[in-house]
């Protein structure tokens, strides 16, 4: 809806052409842009005479001012807590790698080596050590149990060799003195010398 002029203003032809020039420009009329102009100056309570804008540097000024305390607050709760932690998770990082080039190294020949390497080729060795060890333990007892063995078998032989050898001799002796008994000294001396040779013999191929 158009607004119907009711006032005027009066202005000189310098201030004319440079309202003409701007009204231009923009693509305004005069007094559509005039309108404007009075709505600017109304609500943002700028001076117009006021060419270096004073109010608005001030305005400029405390709002920079605000973003800078914005930062200094988040910089004080946010970035230094987040700067000291990423400082402490260098520093962690740090000593793993420390600690990983500790247990792992790789050599001119593109070996395995450090703490870790050294230390399961230690014990790797010393395994082999105790394995050896047990192996030779085993064979001991092994050749222990194979000479045990060996001797109780000697030891059987040896006591059934006595057992046959005491039955022998008990028979033969048995036989001494059943004979003898039987026998009187007086007039079967030859009989008793004949026992007597023929037990002694048997004694002696015993």
């Amino acid at each position: 809806m158009e607004v119907k002029a009711n006032k005027s203003v009066r202005f000189d032809s310098d201030t004319d052409l440079k309202f003409s020039k701007l009204s231009e420009k923009l693509g305004r009329s005069k007094q559509e842009l005039f309108g404007q102009m009075v709505d600017y100056f109304y609500k943002s309570k700028k001076d117009p005479a006021d060419l270096n804008d004073e109010l608005l540097k001030k305005e400029l000024g405390q709002g920079i001012n605000r973003i800078i305390s914005f930062i200094k607050t988040q910089e004080k709760e946010a970035l230094s807590p987040m700067l000291a932690d990423l400082a402490q998770l260098q520093r962690t990082l740090s000593q793993l790698s420390h600690q990983q080039g500790r247990f792992f190294q790789v050599n001119e020949e593109q070996n395995v080596d450090g703490f870790f390497a050294v230390t399961q080729r230690r014990q790797m060795r010393e395994h082999q050590d105790v394995l050896k060890q047990q192996q030779e333990m085993a064979q001991m007892l092994q050749n222990l149990l194979s000479e045990t063995r060996s001797h109780q078998n000697e030891v059987k032989t040896q006591l059934k060799a006595k057992q046959s050898l005491k039955a022998k001799f008990t028979a033969i002796l048995n036989h001494y003195i059943l004979h003898r008994e039987q026998m009187n000294a007086i007039t079967q001396g030859r009989l008793i010398k004949e026992l007597q040779e023929n037990s002694y013999s048997q004694v002696t191929n015993l």
